[in-house]
């Protein structure tokens, strides 16, 4: 299997706070993240939608899961686009529970191997349904016995290339695009890029 590497900007990392523990979101943060947060939806959805925000981490868990998850319900309940349900269990896949959302999200999730077959069968049927699915950060930190849910995430994490200290800038080229309308035109820096390793 012939593998090509390829670098992409990490660009949840650098724009979630860290936390020491997946307990209570300190007030000053919580505060920080509703500031942040936008006033109205890009585009309103024709009916509401169920966003399924998956958090498990199997291998190294990110400080960073709790916060990236309440942004994302108060997001939600703020532009009215869409209710974030938050899930760890994998129980989440099972077909009569996954039926209910419109897309799912991997919050930094890592070594998910989901040996059960039913539930791979789940997701996969979800996603060719014309479902949705996105992932933040370590969400390509999974699958490595599964390379159809890899490849559906766009390929495997193979790491950091640049660790210590640095920043990189981000130069938005296409400005009115739904994904890059909110930054203006104005670009911006990360703090961790990421390579990954794509299957061909």
């Amino acid at each position: 299997m012939k593998r090509r590497t390829k670098l992409l900007p990490s660009l949840w990392h650098g724009v979630l706070l860290s936390s020491l523990a997946l307990a209570q979101i300190p007030a000053e943060d919580l505060q920080k993240i509703t500031k942040a947060l936008p006033e109205q939806a890009t585009a309103r959805p024709k009916q509401p939608r169920q966003l399924l925000i998956f958090t498990r981490a199997e291998g190294y868990k990110h400080s960073s899961i709790p916060y990236a998850a309440k942004a994302l319900e108060l997001m939600g309940k703020q532009t009215g686009a869409f209710t974030a349900v938050p899930r760890e269990d994998l129980g989440a896949f099972a077909p009569e529970n996954l039926g209910q959302f419109d897309a799912v999200l991997l919050i930094s999730t890592s070594a998910l191997a989901f040996d059960d077959l039913a539930l791979r069968q789940s997701l996969m049927a979800f996603v060719k349904s014309r479902k949705g699915i996105a992932g933040l950060h370590a969400a390509t930190d999974n699958f490595y016995n599964w390379p159809e849910a890899a490849d559906m995430m766009g390929g495997y994490f193979e790491g950091h290339p640049w660790h210590a200290n640095g920043t990189w800038a981000v130069k938005i080229v296409d400005p009115p695009h739904p994904l890059t309308a909110a930054f203006h035109g104005k670009g911006f820096q990360i703090l961790e890029p990421c390579d990954f390793a794509a299957l061909s």
